[in-house]
């Protein structure tokens, strides 16, 4: 089902690169964060779309507000390690309530959520530069700490997260160590490990807050339906399409940087030579001769969209080859913007003969 761009079954083809430029991201203000009236409308359609078209003709009711509360808060904390017990109990007044809240249009409750987490991702940050900074781990006692949380339950309070973010500080240290790092190196990939962590959620504007509940609800109902942005259903149309234009590589996000994983056979970057997968994209530049802008700590999104542009228009990218360490040597790659084709992106078919007369036909959809 697809109402652009409402509702529709997301292929996520947002590395692969296409369109315009936008500025640079910032640090969105809490005052910010705030349902407008537009996204209230889009609110009320998106619950009238589910009810009345949907194929499973989902009731909105305090069953459902039950699974979009619970589903939200793991969407924003889905490892659980910064909510606590407490600040659940907190929200509890939301959690029968947001059927209504939505067939009315009201989305204070998202926000306020949204709000209390982002102002807990910034204590549990501080809290970790602190343990950083000290680093007086006892490395002769015998303790463990989980890696995968989103199956286990919330932590009682403040403390029992303090003990958390102990164990995965000393965990982080230890782990750099036996991988041969010197201390002063350490120090710097962890504070700035823990520092794009707080930076990208204080990058999430009320945009993406919106987007992350809308999609509490429509994956409450099912897996395959869910709210799109509009730049979102840009590289949707990119995935139907099957081709782009643009320097044709897959990208990711890895810490602070936008990680080169792949590039797109055939397309310019591949052709160019110059990049390879594990690279580092640094900085960006439109033009011959327009300014290099500086990447590092970008959400992975905006690197894209300052990367995208039309089909023979330039790009220059300021590489940090993977060979190199962080504070290593950079080089400039130059790239002219082509069209590229993602037929290995499209679905396939065949006809498979078994024994006793049997065809049986197969689709691959990627």
């Amino acid at each position: 089902m697809r109402l652009r761009p409402i509702i529709t079954v997301p292929i996520l083809l947002s590395c692969l690169l296409l369109g315009t430029a936008l500025a640079k991201p910032t640090v969105v203000s809490v005052d910010e964060l705030h349902a407008n009236e537009q996204q209230r409308q889009a609110a009320l359609i998106i619950t009238q779309v589910m009810e009345k078209f949907h194929y499973r003709k989902p009731r909105l009711d305090d069953e459902m507000s039950v699974a979009i509360f619970e589903r939200y808060l793991e969407s924003l904390d889905a490892n659980r390690s910064f909510f606590s017990a407490q600040d659940v109990v907190r929200f509890e007044s939301y959690r029968d309530e947001l059927d209504d809240n939505l067939q009315s249009g009201k989305l204070d409750p998202a926000f306020v959520i949204f709000r209390r987490f982002r102002e807990l991702v910034v204590q549990r940050i501080a809290y970790a530069q602190v343990l950083l900074e000290a680093n007086d781990f006892d490395f002769e006692t015998d303790e463990t700490y989980q890696f995968d949380r989103s199956e286990a339950g919330w932590l009682a309070d403040q403390q029992a997260l303090d003990d958390l973010w102990r164990r995965r500080v000393k965990n982080d240290i230890l782990s750099l160590r036996l991988a041969g790092k010197d201390e002063a190196e350490i120090m710097q990939t962890l504070n700035k490990r823990y520092e794009g962590i707080a930076r990208r959620v204080s990058q999430m504007a009320p945009d993406d807050v919106f987007q992350v509940f809308i999609n509490a609800f429509t994956l409450s109902v099912e897996p395959h339906t869910s709210y799109m942005s509009p730049r979102l259903s840009e590289n949707f149309d990119i995935g139907m399409r099957l081709s782009l234009q643009g320097i044709g590589a897959v990208l990711r996000s890895e810490h602070e940087f936008t990680l080169i994983q792949s590039t797109v056979p055939g397309g310019p970057a591949e052709r160019s030579g110059e990049l390879k997968g594990g690279d580092r994209i640094v900085g960006v530049a439109q033009g011959e001769s327009g300014a290099m802008e500086d990447v590092i700590g970008w959400r992975l999104q905006d690197v894209v969209d300052l990367i995208r542009g039309p089909k023979d228009s330039v790009v220059r990218l300021d590489i940090l080859p993977k060979r190199e360490g962080v504070g290593g040597r950079t080089r400039e790659v130059l790239i002219v913007r082509d069209e590229i084709k993602l037929e290995d992106k499209a679905a396939k078919s065949e006809i498979i003969e078994a024994t006793g007369g049997i065809r049986l036909g197969v689709i691959e959809v990627p």
